[in-house]
């Protein structure tokens, strides 16, 4: 416990939060319980919530664990704890900066309760979603207010979107220059993939695919490149945002469109939607199917520069 408030003990936390990513085979049965089990993802009455995410992770557990094999586990987890640890160096000795998950360990509420136990009060949570959708930083939002409710005397401040903030853009200005020296694409159009959310939020308002298109404009009109948006890595029967990346990819191959970089806008780290939906299958569908001369992606670095400045600006402004 912190006895001493004058000490240099840090007196603020600092939560960068995703979705998580398992480390074994038991672990991505507790991810998809957790994740389907979460009213945020799934729109419907708890018991329904609760037999659907039994079931689901104890059938889909093996395959969704071959998934990870094959890229060679989630890169998520170094890539948090580089930009966590970076981020801490900038920061003062007020600050601990430390990672947390919504469906993989450690747990969002476990960390808290730990940092609680431990004399911090104050609580900058900073989503790793850059833009808010009510599955990504609805769910996170969800639990904070559960935490809230029964910690009176937390003081929880969320930074759930930065869609359209310069840093932001700057981060991916950076990478496609970087990218178009690297390949010597003359006249490439940037394809933004986002991950797809259901219909029904955006129906319920969710304000998910406008900001994806907002941040796509900013970053497009900064280089003054051709764009496009497609949506990647839907989940089950239900529809979803459109279009998808590989329809978007397909009109490209149509159009005779020859340069093709592939900006995952929706993630501020690599993870299985990027290493395995765009790399393993979008990437090599598009070269030997479609025919596309000149394809490549951004690859997210492990941690960038200029998004721990950013994430610096939320808790201690320059």
């Amino acid at each position: 416990m912190i006895e001493n408030p004058g000490n240099n003990t840090p007196k603020t936390a600092v939560l960068l939060v995703n979705m998580g990513a398992p480390v074994s085979e038991q672990g991505m049965k507790v991810f998809l319980r957790r994740l389907f089990r979460d009213k945020a993802i799934v729109q419907a009455p708890e018991p329904v919530r609760r037999l659907l995410a039994a079931t689901v992770s104890r059938m889909r557990y093996k395959s969704s664990w071959r998934k990870y094999l094959t890229i060679g586990g989630s890169p998520l987890l170094n890539s948090m704890n580089k930009t966590a640890a970076e981020l801490q160096k900038l920061l003062s000795s007020n600050y601990q900066v430390r990672c947390a998950f919504s469906y993989s360990e450690p747990f969002i509420e476990n960390e808290i309760t730990e940092l609680t136990l431990d004399g911090f009060e104050d609580f900058v949570i900073i989503s790793m979603y850059p833009q808010s959708g009510f599955t990504t930083t609805g769910s996170i939002a969800a639990v904070l207010k559960r935490i809230q409710e029964t910690n009176n005397g937390l003081r929880i401040r969320f930074v759930e979107d930065y869609h359209d903030n310069p840093f932001f853009v700057q981060l991916w200005t950076n990478l496609i220059i970087r990218k178009i020296a690297e390949t010597g694409y003359r006249h490439p159009i940037l394809l933004f993939s986002a991950h797809a959310i259901p219909q029904s939020g955006i129906k319920r308002g969710d304000s998910y695919p406008l900001r994806i298109q907002k941040s796509a404009q900013l970053i497009a009109d900064s280089l003054n490149l051709p764009y496009r948006v497609g949506y990647q890595s839907k989940l089950g029967p239900v529809k979803w945002t459109e279009p998808s990346t590989s329809e978007v990819l397909k009109k490209l191959s149509a159009n005779n469109v020859s340069e093709i970089i592939i900006v995952p806008l929706s993630f501020v780290n690599e993870n299985l939607e990027t290493c395995y939906d765009l790399d393993i299958k979008l990437i090599p569908y598009s070269i030997n199917i479609l025919k596309i001369g000149k394809i490549c992606r951004i690859h997210i670095p492990e941690s960038d520069n200029t998004l721990v400045r950013m994430y610096r600006s939320f808790i201690e402004p320059y």
